[in-house]
């Protein structure tokens, strides 16, 4: 895994300065007490600290990795299966991203495992074997990741207030919990786990499922917005969730970094979508086969983030 370096440390310490502890415990900054609107150049310091491509790097994605593992509550999230694996690319140049799911049951080369279905990645060797894996089965480097296993999702919706998802069709699995009418609706930690654990009540069965948990990271990337353009210092509440619920490679100053460049990212420009591939078996297992379709996609993500 390639991780990128950024010049962000100056930058970070000025922020630093001026948030004090109370960005990490959750309190977030205002610009005066008598004030509730921030102040200018609160604004233009959370808009500088977005990141830009290193000189050479203009084109080259920014990639993250979000692996959620089916580990439940006082497990190790490690040392379990990762049954939510999505790339996300992001092109702040064309203010767009892509979010491309991975099946849990796709059938791929672990480096030092052999081939097996990808979410025993986690097991096998924690977050940096995922990243591994999905470097070594598209081509794109994997820049950072980000991994939470159920509680931790849970309390990271519970924290931003819950998240507003369309719910493409109507739902009523038991085994997941996923009990929703079609239609907007604001979804808290324990809704939101069912809607993207379901894959028994769904078109395509986990296909379906990678598909919504893809919709539920672009319905957060939303919310996120929404947050931002009524309060930008609403950005520091979401990283509290982030650090505090997620294990990740990125510094506190590379999280900021994130956070602020997916400000500049367009929603309508989110292209959500799930590797082509079909079911079968591999000895007594089922699996699913990606489709060799999915090589135009790799490709056409690894050339700036995006597709088309």
């Amino acid at each position: 895994m390639r991780r990128r370096v950024a010049a962000w440390t100056a930058l970070f310490t000025a922020l630093c300065g001026w948030v004090g502890v109370g960005a990490l415990i959750g309190e977030a900054p205002t610009a005066s007490a008598q004030e509730d609107t921030p102040s200018p150049v609160v604004i233009e310091r959370l808009q500088r600290a977005a990141y830009w491509p290193a000189e050479g790097e203009e084109n080259r994605p920014l990639t993250v990795l979000a692996i959620g593992s089916d580990a439940r509550p006082g497990d190790e999230v490690e040392a379990h299966l990762a049954d939510s694996l999505h790339l996300i690319t992001i092109n702040p140049e064309a203010n767009g991203a892509t979010i491309l799911g991975f099946p849990r049951d796709s059938y791929v080369e672990i480096p030092g495992v052999g081939t097996r279905k990808i979410n025993e990645a986690l097991f096998s060797g924690g977050a940096e074997r995922v990243a591994e894996t999905i470097e070594g089965l598209t081509g794109i480097p994997v820049d950072y990741y980000f991994l939470t296993g159920f509680e931790g999702f849970k309390r990271m919706v519970g924290a931003v207030g819950g998240i507003e998802v369309h719910i493409p069709y109507a739902m009523n699995d038991s085994a997941s919990g996923a009990v929703f009418d079609e239609g907007p609706q604001v979804l808290d930690g324990s809704q939101a786990l069912a809607f993207s654990r379901n894959r028994k009540n769904t078109p395509n069965g986990d296909f379906s499922r990678s598909e919504n948990q893809g919709i539920f990271i672009h319905s957060a990337l939303i919310a996120l917005h929404r947050a931002y353009i009524e309060d930008p210092t609403a950005i520091f509440q979401w990283m509290v969730a982030g650090v505090t619920n997620t294990q990740t490679n990125l510094s506190l100053g590379e999280l900021l970094q994130l956070a602020t460049t997916m400000m500049q990212i367009d929603p309508a420009k989110v292209t959500n979508l799930v590797v082509p591939g079909s079911t079968g078996s591999a000895g007594d297992a089922s699996v699913v086969f990606i489709s060799d379709a999915a090589q135009d996609i790799y490709a056409d993500i690894r050339d700036d983030g995006i597709i088309g």
